[in-house]
């Protein structure tokens, strides 16, 4: 199964080795351990939940577990890509996870950034 962020109402933002999501429908934002921003970025790249273990060497039961948190979090659609796309492999230490945070949920909902045109990446642009 190939699983990419839903966009536009997902954006992230990768800072050094760790990832910031927000869902902008949720108010939701989450911070991502290096593990799990490794695992993200394969499967922003398309790569299949099927060869994230193969690729990032972590046990595939941790990276079910991972994936469908993800999916719980409403994060997570499925894709129409090959697969294949951006699959090399990386080297993931430890067990993947993120904290979720919802005491900033009353600003980003109302925040003018859902006001606005979002473009293919869930990024707002100019009108």
């Amino acid at each position: 199964m190939i699983l990419t962020p839903k966009r536009p109402q997902v954006v992230d933002e990768v800072f050094d080795a760790e990832s910031v999501v927000v869902h902008l429908e949720s108010g939701c934002y989450y911070s991502l351990d290096p593990a799990a921003t490794q695992l993200w970025t394969l499967l922003s790249h398309g790569c299949s939940v099927e060869r994230l273990s193969e690729l990032s060497g972590l046990d595939a039961a941790d990276v079910e577990i991972f994936v469908a948190s993800l999916l719980a979090e409403d994060l997570l659609v499925p894709a129409d890509v090959d697969g294949t796309a951006g699959a090399a492999a990386v080297v993931v230490d430890g067990v993947p996870g993120f904290e979720r945070f919802t005491d900033m949920q009353d600003l980003l909902l109302i925040d003018p950034v859902h006001d606005i045109a979002l473009d293919g990446d869930g990024w707002p642009v100019a009108q």
